[in-house]
């Protein structure tokens, strides 16, 4: 991620949204889109999870992509979402002053064929800012206004009744960029935290084996692979070192902007 080379995170996979990792990234500032799909091999229905693009004008692929580069989607099992903040849609920055007042519109249906619709909230920072509960109706409506002190990211999501380990009814959209004074957006209280978790991660790729039962498919070369990884890693090494140091001058970026 300290690279920038990273579009997406895929996201929604056999009725499950683990939102951890994603969010930390979005709040050390790391612009991420999230994805969802089946392929081959997959344990379900294909297309049971989904990656819905926005395109303006004619369809083409070149204009999906585009679009989804733009960031202008969600990730579905079902539900369907709208979401605007102070006029910009998914993937967009707004530019505003210290104190604005962002008006949020959020919009979600489903289908009650598919399962009755629980919720929707609105996530701000990783945090659930605003919450629009259902009753029972099959299309719901969330409108706030936030006050942007500082820049900050937002999204939404929306769930079903079913609820589990898997097969859950859930939507998560790309998030919106509120952009205070042209600062960064990360959220600048937890990236402490976030870089240590960032920074010991690299740690154990200098560090960490390969166990060939645990960690590769039954179907891959096991020998060869595990012959491969201790003299890739002295490859890696430069890049980990690299990645260390991005993540070692956020965090005195941060400090910097707290004094």
């Amino acid at each position: 991620m300290p690279f920038g080379i990273v579009d997406f995170v895929e996201l929604l996979q056999l009725g499950r949204l683990p939102t951890d990792l994603w969010y930390g990234f979005l709040n050390l500032g790391y612009k991420l889109l999230p994805a969802a799909g089946s392929d081959f091999p997959y344990m379900d229905l294909p297309g049971v999870v989904r990656s819905y693009v926005r395109v303006d004008g004619p369809f083409s692929v070149d204009a999906w992509f585009d679009a989804f580069r733009a960031g202008h989607l969600y990730v579905t099992n079902g539900p369907l979402l709208e979401l605007t903040a102070g006029g910009r849609t998914l993937g967009e920055e707004l530019h505003v002053e210290p104190g604005a007042r962002v008006e949020v519109v959020a919009e979600a249906a489903l289908n009650p064929d598919l399962d009755r619709f629980d919720r929707l909230e609105l996530v701000v920072h990783g945090e659930v800012a605003a919450t629009a509960r259902a009753g029972g109706r099959d299309r719901v409506e969330l409108r706030t206004t936030l006050t942007a002190e500082r820049s900050l990211w937002l999204a939404v999501r929306a769930f079903g009744e079913r609820q589990g380990e898997r097969n859950s009814t859930v939507a998560h959209s790309a998030p919106i960029y509120v952009i205070v004074e042209g600062r960064p957006f990360y959220r600048d209280e937890r990236v402490p935290e976030l870089v240590a978790l960032q920074r010991a991660r690299l740690e154990e790729l200098l560090t960490e084996t390969v166990d060939p039962d645990g960690d590769l498919e039954p179907w891959e070369t096991r020998s060869l692979l595990s012959e491969m990884w201790p003299a890739q890693r002295r490859l890696l090494e430069p890049r980990i070192e690299e990645a260390d140091a991005r993540y070692r001058a956020l965090l005195e970026e941060v400090g910097d902007s707290r004094r």
